[in-house]
């Protein structure tokens, strides 16, 4: 690693530690020749994964788009602050499953109100009511009604 205050590629690991629930790693460095520390993360690539939308196009996989989904669904919940940076990489490990190199929106839709059902039941039907396009109070009432049937269930199998 160069060192960003005098370009010396010598260096020393002062500190490592695991981020983003283990995705990443931070490493505290510093440089031999002038003494400054420095921050680096280190994370493993991916290979590529594309969305089939809808409409039969195809586009990159975005972890931010992943991400500000989920976070308009966890807004204002009373949830820790590691919520949606958790609840996101946990869909996508869930969507990059070894070999795979396409995934359709249906399927990362699906994932993330699986997700999204076990964190806050709130969460759940704000994105359900986008995702599945929610148009009338039916529409809600029938989904609520959906969540109250899998809970009775989860108690009388628990």
């Amino acid at each position: 690693m160069r060192c960003p205050y005098c370009a010396a590629d010598d260096d020393r690991v002062v500190d490592s530690r695991p981020v983003d629930d283990g995705e990443s790693v931070r490493r505290r460095r510093e440089c031999r020749g002038c003494r400054q520390r420095f921050t680096t993360f280190e994370r493993a690539t991916h290979e590529p994964l594309s969305v089939r939308k809808r409409d039969g196009s195809i586009e990159p996989f975005r972890r931010d788009k992943l991400h500000l989904g989920m976070a308009r669904a966890l807004a204002n919940l009373d949830l820790g602050g590691d919520a949606v940076r958790t609840s996101a990489a946990k869909v996508e490990a869930q969507l990059r499953r070894p070999g795979r190199r396409m995934v359709t929106s249906e399927e990362i839709g699906r994932t993330v109100l699986d997700v999204l059902r076990e964190i806050h039941q709130v969460a759940y039907v704000r994105f359900a009511s986008v995702y599945k396009g929610f148009t009338t109070p039916e529409d809600f009432a029938r989904e609520l009604a959906s969540l109250e049937q899998d809970a009775d269930n989860h108690v009388a199998g628990a």
